[in-house]
């Protein structure tokens, strides 16, 4: 399928003989241009009013929309830990393979906010953390933002399975299109809440990168201390997404019907 890539072989026991190392390197680059795009354009416009905001959930959707044309065909252009971890549950991406580009993506992450650094000094970051996702207190708490991020990951990776994954999907090439819409549509919910994760990769790299730097003067680690948060809920939208696969697009038998 468009977001699984071409996968590794397998034995005549069913076991992977190999996994692709070239799609976890795919991984990291997309998720570095990702993080570069998306957190970059936050740095440079901020997102304290509605048109900031507009702006940044733009660039987070048509950022995804770009680089699933430019990567799936490398290695599913998932570029979301998130994405890979329903794509492992829902059975139609190999454990060792995910693992291997969520560890691309990872680092892919880490390297993109290093070289926002680069672009965006602390005078000219206009979110002062690198686009780092932080809950907005005391406007908002805990429940409010783990439902939205259970919620924006979950129309994410449902959205990924029904055009991207299942083969009755009649949006063909578009599939991209419908992604990043999802993405541009949980940004509008999410940035006034917590910025928007939805992607666990993308918070971390600049979490980690953001808080050694410290442009706030000493309280630059809410960016960590919420990070708990933004890779549990969107791991358990995307855990849920995958079951959701699993009984409206369950396995054909042999003989063609379904399980």
């Amino acid at each position: 399928s468009a977001y699984t890539g071409d996968q590794p072989e397998r034995s005549s026991s069913g076991n992977l003989s190999m996994v692709d190392i070239k799609a976890a390197v795919s991984e990291g680059l997309a998720m570095f241009m990702f993080v570069t795009i998306g957190c970059g354009i936050a740095c440079a416009h901020g997102t304290l009013d509605a048109m900031s905001r507009l702006i940044v959930a733009f660039a987070f959707g048509i950022g995804i929309l770009v680089l699933a044309y430019g990567f799936a065909h490398h290695s599913g252009a998932q570029i979301n830990c998130a994405v890979t971890f329903a794509l492992i549950v829902g059975g139609v991406l190999p454990v060792a393979q995910g693992c291997l580009n969520i560890a691309g993506q990872l680092v892919g992450s880490v390297l993109g906010a290093c070289f926002l650094c680069l672009i965006f000094p602390c005078d000219a970051d206009k979110t002062s953390n690198l686009g780092s996702n932080l809950i907005n207190y005391p406007a908002y708490g805990y429940a409010e933002v783990f439902l939205c991020e259970v919620f924006g990951t979950f129309l994410l990776c449902y959205t990924v399975f029904e055009t991207a994954v299942n083969p009755k999907a009649n949006v063909h090439i578009n599939y991209g299109v419908a992604i990043g819409l999802s993405v541009f549509l949980a940004h509008l919910i999410l940035l006034p809440l917590d910025g928007c994760s939805i992607n666990p990769t993308r918070s971390i790299g600049p979490a980690l990168v953001g808080s050694i730097r410290d442009c706030t003067g000493g309280s630059g680690d809410q960016g960590l201390e919420d990070l708990w948060m933004f890779i549990g809920g969107p791991m358990i939208g995307a855990g849920i997404a995958g079951g959701v696969k699993i009984i409206i697009q369950p396995e054909p038998r042999k003989n063609g019907k379904g399980k």
